[in-house]
């Protein structure tokens, strides 16, 4: 990124998350995994223009100042801050006719590119890939499809949006500290009844090297709607993390069972959007809560009752309001020096940090036709996974097709592990064998 013109000077403090991921990085490239990023695909058909897109992406770094700042972590106990007066360029390159553009998304998620935001541009079939890598210690995967919606409104020629010198996710302050010890007592009393067992993961700990891989499984619309079918008497058809949850922690007990290893104690951490429905902002940071989820013991015969245990301990978490809980916690964290989180990091879940990673995003940039031109035909998430767990099962939809990206560390699974997971997966979904 090339640094722009001076302008108003930024300073947007990191939030909780934010200084979690910051110490997950900071443990992550020490121990040679690279950056935390992710790269997102986005398909699109004939008409598509590449200068368009260069337009756009040159007016969205103009109006987002947060883009050209600097990370400063200033004194031991002080929260670090984003700060800056410049804007910085988004780079867009364009790929020779024929380069796969998943050798190139593979390669993007190795974190070995400058700056924090970035699109590819590859010809496919009829139309283009156009792949967008980012940082996310900068965004969320809801961040980044708000990114996208604003570079494709920006793309018409528009007005840029008010840049925003504030991006952290408000909750619920307290005027004592005995008041938000009373507000943080759902998460302790949780988090270390989970700590009772012992944490396992298909990576394993310490952390260590290896490049970051992904497989996309995408399921037709039919496929989908048969998935939907099945779920809706567990999820309502409206509800679908515990279902969706259920079948990722089956796959990856799939994998134990055939390496003759115990799958005990399998644990996940769900990110809570805190933006509101609909809303188009803020874009940059991480705006999330967390829950804590176990694999339900004894271990439940089917996906539909796993599914409707792990709906129980949401129900639980939502009663006790563990996502607010949470909050408290990680804003007090956020004043810890860099080596202290880092050592946190490293014993945490018995080293392990989580037993594999998830979500489902929902629907992919819902409401929005087309991207510079062309028609969106589909599109993905796609994050690097850190080592320790080593392994992640990421979801989302795009007009009633399912895309599931299974994404893993080099020496984590082996070529049979990963046909494995993913049949098991698919067997859940759709109720075969």
């Amino acid at each position: 990124m090339t640094p722009g013109p001076s302008r108003a000077k930024l300073r947007a403090p990191l939030g909780g998350c934010d200084c979690y991921l910051l110490a997950l990085e900071d443990l992550m490239e020490r121990s040679g995994q690279g950056r935390h990023v992710g790269v997102t695909v986005l398909e699109v058909g004939p008409g598509f223009e590449v200068e368009r897109l260069r337009e756009a992406a040159a007016r969205f770094s103009e109006s987002q100042p947060i883009l050209g700042a600097k990370l400063q972590r200033g004194l031991p106990g002080a929260v670090p801050v984003w700060r800056g007066d410049q804007t910085a360029e988004v780079a867009v390159e364009i790929h020779p006719v024929g380069e796969d553009w998943r050798g190139l998304a593979e390669e993007r998620l190795q974190g070995q590119w400058p700056g924090r935001l970035r699109f590819d541009v590859c010809s496919a079939n009829e139309g283009f890939v156009v792949l967008m890598s980012w940082s996310h210690l900068l965004l969320d995967a809801r961040g980044v499809e708000l990114a996208l919606a604003e570079v494709a409104r920006l793309g018409e020629e528009v007005p840029a949006k008010p840049e925003v010198n504030s991006h952290a996710l408000p909750f619920a302050r307290h005027r004592s500290w005995w008041q938000e010890f009373r507000a943080v007592r759902p998460f302790l009393e949780r988090y270390w009844s989970l700590r009772s067992g012992r944490v396992v993961s298909l990576g394993g700990a310490p952390a260590r090297a290896g490049r970051a891989f992904f497989k996309a499984v995408r399921f037709s619309r039919e496929e989908t709607a048969t998935m939907k079918r099945r779920a809706d008497p567990v999820t309502g058809g409206i509800f679908a993390l515990p279902w969706f949850l259920a079948v990722t922690m089956r796959a990856h007990a799939a994998v134990f069972r055939a390496r003759g290893q115990e799958s005990g104690s399998l644990e996940c951490t769900i990110s809570v959007q805190g933006r509101k429905r609909g809303a188009r902002g803020p874009i940059f940071q991480n705006q999330v809560s967390q829950l804590f989820f176990a694999r339900p013991l004894p271990d439940p015969a089917s996906v539909e009752d796993a599914a409707r245990a792990l709906h129980g301990q949401f129900a639980a978490m939502t009663r006790d309001k563990f996502d607010g809980a949470f909050l408290v916690m990680i804003d007090w964290m956020r004043r810890l020096p860099a080596p202290l989180y880092r050592r946190f990091l490293r014993r945490e879940a018995s080293g392990q940090l989580a037993s594999f990673y998830h979500a489902h995003t929902g629907e992919f940039l819902p409401g929005l036709r087309e991207f510079c031109g062309g028609a969106i035909v589909d599109g993905w998430h796609v994050p690097s996974v850190p080592q320790p767990p080593g392994t992640g099962l990421f979801f989302s939809e795009r007009e009633g097709r399912l895309t599931a990206s299974l994404c893993w560390r080099d020496g984590v699974l082996s070529a049979d592990e990963q046909a494995l997971m993913l049949s098991a997966m698919r067997a859940d979904l759709l109720g075969t064998q």
